[in-house]
């Protein structure tokens, strides 16, 4: 009796997915479609750490600029931020901007630990209206754009990108 059961049950596995690859094969794949940055750099308002409005133009300047979205939670985040944060001095030429959804004292807390705040070169901003989040469609963090000195798109990441790599976005 069991080896019976156990033929039937082998048989209706194999039956199962047999019908189930048919049905695959039948229908069409959806395509999802690609989200992509902002050809130009979009020139929101925002406030900073120490609570000033800055155009995020004006931040740019006309310098080649790294903007990443995070949020200080994720743990990409704090790899990627925390990998820039050893290597600013590489980055001295260059305009970062850091802009999270997150509320000021998490992002002060978060940004004090990295102690990179104080470059010249160095920006947190909050969107606290995810107006920045809305535009650029974030999905996943860190989502990472490159724009060169006309504020023009050059690269984009979403995750952990190597810091070679976004040096070498940078200086082209």
């Amino acid at each position: 009796m069991k080896k019976t059961n156990l033929i039937l049950l082998f048989i209706v596995l194999i039956g199962g997915t047999a019908y189930i690859s048919m049905l695959a094969q039948n229908e069409t794949p959806v395509q999802k479609p690609e989200v992509s940055a902002p050809e130009i750099l979009p020139d929101f308002t925002l406030s900073d750490v120490n609570g000033n409005t800055s155009s995020i133009h004006d931040l740019a300047a006309n310098k080649p600029t790294l903007f990443i979205y995070f949020n200080s939670t994720c743990h990409l985040c704090q790899d990627e931020l925390g990998s820039i944060s050893k290597r600013i001095k590489e980055f001295e030429d260059y305009s970062l901007i850091f802009t999270t959804v997150q509320p000021l004292e998490e992002m002060i807390s978060f940004v004090d630990g990295l102690g990179i705040k104080d470059n010249p070169n160095v920006h947190f901003l909050l969107d606290a209206e995810m107006k920045v989040a809305t535009f650029y469609q974030i999905r996943s963090v860190p989502s990472i754009y490159i724009y060169n000195p006309q504020k023009q798109l050059q690269s984009e990441y979403v995750g952990i990108v190597p810091i070679e790599r976004l040096l070498s976005d940078l200086s082209e």
